[in-house]
């Protein structure tokens, strides 16, 4: 039973919030957390993309979950939650089961 559960928990796709520089500007302008997030975009996406690879070194997949922050904050509006990094996993945990596979972006760590 272990065996089988470290199994699917291993095969579960990861997704990764997706920024564009804008989304990721607006994001650090009105996030409740914004002292915890990098300070750039490039900055951003350069961890995103190490965690990416480090990801893909041990065989998980990983799917980029392109962000619209007017979307999301909605979302946290509706929910009453903080705009902050657990309603942000929170959130693409629930886009990436919502949304149908072609939208998200399973590519490799160089695109964008």
């Amino acid at each position: 039973m272990r065996r089988d559960r470290d199994r699917l928990s291993h095969d579960a796709q990861i997704g990764l919030a997706w920024y564009s520089r804008e989304a990721w500007e607006r994001l650090r302008a009105i996030a409740d957390d914004r002292e915890q997030l990098d300070e750039s975009f490039e900055e951003w996406e350069r961890g995103a993309l190490q965690a990416i690879r480090e990801l893909a070194s041990v065989g998980r997949q990983v799917l980029k979950v392109p962000i619209d922050v007017e979307a999301y904050a909605m979302w946290c509006r509706e929910r009453g939650c903080r705009l902050d990094s657990a309603s942000r996993a929170e959130y693409v945990t629930e886009r990436l089961h919502t949304q149908q596979s072609p939208k998200l972006d399973s590519s490799s760590p160089r695109s964008r």
